[in-house]
């Protein structure tokens, strides 16, 4: 089957077999990596039907998501966790299998979204993430990837570099480039840090806010990294202000858990890892017509150059950082 055009009876089909009453209405929600439908339930609420992408984690992988998950609602931390399916596969009951594609449903959750977080939400963010990385250290996930320069860095950069698109004259420099900025990250990673199950791209879109505070959602690119990968895309704004709300977020994650100051000076290479994975992601899907139109100037000149003046400016910001 054709991931990239799901039929809408075995969309459907998913809530079907699981003894739910579909009334027919779906429609996708934001998501490139895997297909997630929003499905009308007859007499309730309705579903959000999560289908992973074939070929990209193993069933193992999955379970252990969903297996973390319920651990967490278990410690009454505040996460969309996925519901317990009739039908499922050997190793989850929160996974099943439809065709060749695995699939998980959650019960849909209102909540919004906020780009600027008052000291009061910054300090219910704190304990909670606190709280979680607590259980994400005690976590045994042995199918799940580490974040490192290796599996984020040399490994993206080899994809990028054997893109067809990639304009030739600039493949040299860029590869010079991105060698500077990996052995940077690996300079900065030498004090050692240990490494925790996290959630893996906290960021403001997968934190929805309701009156009871946060709560945090999609999991699939749950990872063992550094407490820091959880933490360095949650501030915004100017140093002074970025210190400010560091202060406020801290005060209270070390209620639960203490933290190092100076892991946060890994922030940077971080951020740079991401930057090089994401190019890599984008090209290992550009033939895919839901990411022509989402990045249509990928395959273009002006992508790359700018992707190029990126990667030096961060081999400034990394030189800065330590």
């Amino acid at each position: 089957m054709e991931f990239d055009t799901l039929m809408p009876e075995l969309i459907i089909g998913a809530a079907s077999e699981q003894g739910y009453q579909p009334t027919g209405v779906f429609y996708p929600l934001n998501s490139y990596e895997n297909r997630v439908y929003e499905i009308g339930i007859e007499g309730g609420e309705p579903l959000i039907a999560k289908f992973y992408r074939p070929g990209r984690w193993t069933l193992e992988s999955i379970a252990e998501e969903h297996r973390f998950l319920q651990t967490l609602l278990e410690e009454e931390i505040p996460v969309v966790a996925s519901l317990p399916l009739k039908k499922s596969t050997e190793l989850s009951p929160y996974v099943s299998q439809i065709e060749d594609i695995y699939y998980a449903l959650f019960p849909k959750f209102r909540g919004r979204q906020e780009s600027e977080l008052s000291p009061e939400a910054l300090a219910q963010l704190g304990r909670t993430l606190a709280r979680l990385h607590n259980v994400g250290e005690h976590f045994s996930a042995p199918s799940r990837m580490a974040l490192n320069p290796e599996t984020f860095g040399r490994q993206s950069q080899e994809v990028i570099l054997q893109l067809g698109f990639l304009p030739h004259d600039l493949r040299p420099n860029l590869e010079s480039i991105l060698t500077q900025v990996i052995q940077l990250c690996e300079t900065a990673f030498q004090p050692g840090y240990k490494n925790i199950l996290l959630h893996g791209d906290c960021h403001p879109g997968n934190i929805l806010w309701n009156a009871e505070g946060p709560h945090l959602l999609d999991f699939d690119d749950m990872i063992m990294a550094p407490t820091v990968q959880d933490l360095w895309m949650l501030f915004f704004g100017t140093a002074e202000e970025q210190g400010q709300q560091k202060d406020t977020f801290f005060e209270a994650y070390e209620m639960f858990r203490p933290f190092q100051e100076t892991h946060f000076q890994l922030a940077e290479a971080l951020r740079s890892l991401r930057m090089i994975r994401h190019s890599a992601w984008v090209g290992q899907r550009f033939s895919e017509n839901i990411f022509q139109r989402a990045f249509p100037y990928f395959s273009e000149r002006r992508y790359w150059e700018e992707f190029l003046l990126s990667m030096k400016e961060q081999v400034a910001l990394l030189q800065g950082s330590f």
